[in-house]
This record gives C-alpha cells, structure tokens and sequence, in this order.
C-alpha cells in the first residue's frame, strides 16, 4: 500500500474510490471498503481509500478532540485490507467551504475517480450540502458510478458506530468494543527509554509516549497482550502517570510488563500494544514493596 498525503502527491489516475472520516475502521468501515475494493478489481482500477487530515471534528469543532487511531496506526489498519493508496486529503476551514459541486469535481477532475462508495446517507461540502444525488449528477460527465453501502447493524435497533465505540472505550467495556471494531483497540510506537525503576522490584517495562492527539483509554491497569518482531507476548500495562514513582509534572505514558519475555532490550523497536480488559484504576502505593505485591496480583490474573 502507498500512502498519499498532500495537493502535490502524486496520484494513480483513473481509479476507484471510497471516502470518510474513516476514525476507526470498524467492521461497517471494513464492509464499505471491501465493496470498494471488490469493484476495484473488476473494473481493473486501483483502490484509494480517502480520509480527512486533520480529522475534521479537530478543524471544526475541537481542536482538543483525539481521534482513537494516529494516522500511522490507521494505516496499519488500512493495509491489511487490500488498499492500493491510503490518500490523507488535507482539510481545513477552506476545504470546509467548498461548495458540494466543487468538492466533486475534484474527486472527478483532480483524482480521477471512476468508482465512488459511501456509506448511506453520507453528506459532504459546505454546510453538508451534497448527498449521493450530487456526486450521481456531477458524475455523470465523468461516467463515473457510485454506489452507497448501508450501515452495518451490530443488533436490530443500532448501527455500528465510531462514537459508540469511543463510549465503550471511555468505560472500559474492552471486550464490547472489541466486537464492533473487529479487533482489540491498541497503540503503536516506538519503545522509548524510561527511568528503569521497574528493574529494581524485578517487574522491567517497556514505555510508550503515544502522541498528544491519540484518544487514550482511562487510566489505570489492563490486560494486554503487545506483538514485539512478530510474536505476542501477554502482559499488564499502566496507562497514567504512575503516581508511586513519579513526581506530579510526569507525562502520561503507556507502560507494560510482558510475561515470559527473555529477549534482550526493546529500546527503538516498533511495537503493538493490544488492549484486553480492564483490570484495575491506577492508584498511588506507600512503598515500592507494595507496589511489587500489586503487580504481582495483576499478574497472576492475567495468567502469569
């Protein structure tokens, strides 16, 4: 797969295309972008999956807002899934602005879309202007096509949702959201450096600083399991500020132990840290000794 990001990348020309927000390639995004995909290949066409950079609720609304991926773990995603080009299209208030026509004609014009998906009822352009009558009418120049993909039910009363996912998340319900994405929620990085304090009660962690846009679940404890050069390895991770060991100002950081790893250090490897379930809060201990018996506890639930 070939990531595209700004005006001036070179794109693959006549092709076919699917468009969204896209935040968290859930299993409704996963059915939109096979039907993409799959009519890609009959046509003969390469498949671009289009998504918004910044994501536009930071632009519009909240600059605050974290989306649950970063682009690079969106694209980890993407990959997976028989993408030909990821194109990051760049969005600010200018592109917000852009009547639904003039947004068309660039998806005809500047990237030659032939095939267009959507997801039901999609909008777009300024104001929400534009439906998938507009692309069907400015298409038709083009002899392009498009096609709408109906939401993907996770029961008879709901559709599987990126702001239901992100609640689930927000209360540590793991295992449900895990349902409706199609795979444990997780964060990737490099592992970095930290105080190795963890060495000194005989629990060593790795230590992730995802970045300061990255949606983060609540602080506390969980059961993770994190892929280090291809194998898995089960284990706990704090999320927080690890109030034993450091002082009020410290950044928050994702921490994790691996049980029964024997390899040698980690630092600068890229890794994947999956979360599992829920364990426990974060919470300040009056030695390093209790903490040690505490970790110990998580452990042994964990299956250690």
């Amino acid at each position: 797969m070939i990531t595209i990001k700004g005006w001036d990348a070179k794109l693959p020309g006549p092709c076919a295309l699917a468009m969204g927000k896209f935040e968290s390639i859930h299993m409704g995004h996963r059915a939109l972008i096979d039907e993409m995909t799959g009519r890609a290949k009959e046509a003969g066409l390469p498949s671009v999956l289009m998504v918004f950079e910044p994501h536009p609720y930071r632009v519009l609304h909240d600059s605050g807002y974290k989306p649950l991926f970063s682009s690079n773990e969106r694209a980890h995603l993407v990959e997976a899934l028989g993408v030909d080009y990821l194109l990051e299209y760049p969005f600010d208030l200018k592109l917000s602005s852009l009547s639904a026509e003039g947004f068309c004609r660039q998806l005809y014009e500047w990237l030659q879309a032939r095939i267009i998906v959507i997801g039901e009822k999609y909008r777009f352009g300024f104001k929400r202007g534009g439906n998938v009558d507009t692309l069907r009418h400015v298409g038709e120049k083009y002899k392009a096509s498009v096609h709408e993909v109906a939401p993907k039910q996770m029961d008879k009363a709901s559709k599987i949702s990126t702001s239901t996912i992100r609640g689930l998340l927000s209360e540590n319900k793991l295992p449900q959201a895990e349902s409706l994405l199609g795979y444990p929620f997780f964060i990737m990085g490099k592992v970095t450096p930290g105080r190795k304090l963890g060495r000194t009660i005989e629990f060593p962690t790795i230590n992730l600083y995802p970045p300061e846009e990255k949606f983060l679940l609540a602080d506390g404890v969980y059961a993770t399991g994190t892929i280090v050069d291809g194998r898995q390895y089960k284990g706990i991770t704090n999320i927080g500020l690890r109030p034993t060991v450091e002082g009020a100002n410290a950044p928050r950081s994702v921490e994790t132990y691996l049980l029964d790893f024997e390899g040698g250090e980690l630092y600068g490897k890229n890794i994947k840290t999956e979360f599992l379930d829920f364990i426990r809060p974060e919470q300040r201990f009056e030695s390093l000794e209790a903490l040690k018996a505490q970790i110990a506890r998580d452990c042994k639930r964990v299956g250690h």
